[in-house]
């Protein structure tokens, strides 16, 4: 199965990590999770992933514990996968502001 594996950068101090596999074109499974710059390491502040058998977003808190899972049951993993970057390019600025007002 062909594996890809990029980053995209998105400001200062925070990149997306975007992993996938596919077999025969398809999406098989995938993890896109943004790392901000915090302090003097990377924190992930949220993951888009298709474990558990379907596509979902995992919320963080500062200590990395997934708080909420929100689950995209009608969407496939490429729709999943689409639907995470272009999420996380839109929104991303709420993200960290969410996780910084976490971290007080």
């Amino acid at each position: 199965m062909p594996k890809r594996y990029f980053t995209i950068e998105l400001g200062k101090g925070i990149q997306v990590h975007v992993y996938f596999e596919t077999f025969n074109g398809l999406v098989v499974s995938y993890v896109v999770k943004p790392l901000v710059w915090v302090g003097t390491e990377y924190s992930e502040i949220i993951r888009f992933d298709s474990a558990h058998g379907c596509p979902h977003k995992d919320i963080m808190d500062p200590t990395g514990l997934v708080v909420r899972k929100v689950w995209f049951e009608l969407l496939d993993n490429q729709q999943g996968l689409d639907l995470a970057i272009k999420d996380l390019k839109d929104n991303y600025l709420l993200y960290i502001e969410r996780f910084e007002k976490w971290k007080k």
